[in-house]
């Protein structure tokens, strides 16, 4: 995508492992060049409506920062985001965001949050989940996939690419070692801070010791760096390595 790219479509989905427990969230954006922009994300405790409303809201935000085409269509296969774009937030802004009982709306955070970020035109589609519908599949995976910890976003399609051809044909353990390792790289990229409990939920149980002691390591090509007895760093030992 480029500067003039103009975005045709769009797919979120979040996903929720114990509903509530950890989840994850996805986003799709298709251009008109044939470009595709991913994004995702997760959160340790929350529930699946959270993780619904929270990919609609992280795409809302993406879009808003290009140019749509006409009609412009979020796709999603929840009901609940639809419904609530759609009708709900109407009557519960005129109740002053109480519910027509009375009662308090909840994710009332979320639901807000949606509402700052409406776009004028847009629509709010529903698709059924797990038909066959690409972009859906897509946004299903990648939330299913962070909800476990994993990233598979990719910027691309030859980012995807790549991550279809590992399903396809690649035995359980290197996919999942492909999947660690890029979302280690958008760590390290991004300079995010990490605690111990999130670096070892993303390594496996031998380093498990040295995040405890708070001590520097090495693993494969990257560098774990302790900041302050309570936060991890991530370097690439050899920064033209990827």
């Amino acid at each position: 995508m480029n500067s003039d790219s103009i975005a045709i479509e769009a797919a979120s989905d979040g996903a929720c492992s114990g509903n509530p427990g950890p989840g994850g969230w996805g986003g799709l954006i298709i251009f008109d060049d044939n470009s595709e922009l991913e994004i995702g994300g997760s959160e340790q405790n929350t529930t699946n409506n959270r993780m619904e409303l929270t990919a609609a809201i992280k795409t809302l935000e993406k879009l808003k920062t290009y140019k749509l085409k006409e009609n412009f269509k979020l796709r999603t296969d929840s009901k609940y985001v639809i419904d609530g774009y759609t009708k709900w937030i109407i009557n519960w802004k005129r109740n002053g965001w109480k519910t027509s009982a009375g009662k308090s709306v909840q994710n009332l955070d979320l639901w807000q949050k949606i509402d700052q970020l409406r776009i004028n035109g847009l629509i709010m589609e529903y698709v059924k989940g797990h038909s066959g519908d690409k972009h859906n599949d897509r946004v299903d995976k990648i939330a299913t996939n962070y909800s476990k910890g994993i990233s598979i976003v990719g910027d691309s399609k030859e980012v995807e690419s790549a991550v279809d051809f590992f399903d396809q044909n690649a035995p359980a353990e290197i996919q999942e070692l492909f999947s660690r390792n890029q979302l280690i790289l958008k760590f390290a990229e991004k300079k995010y801070l990490l605690s111990s409990l999130e670096l070892s939920k993303l390594l496996s149980e031998e380093n498990h010791l040295k995040i405890k002691q708070y001590l520097l390591f090495e693993w494969r090509n990257w560098r774990f760096i302790p900041k302050d007895k309570k936060y991890w760093i991530i370097e690439k030992k050899n920064p033209d390595f990827l």
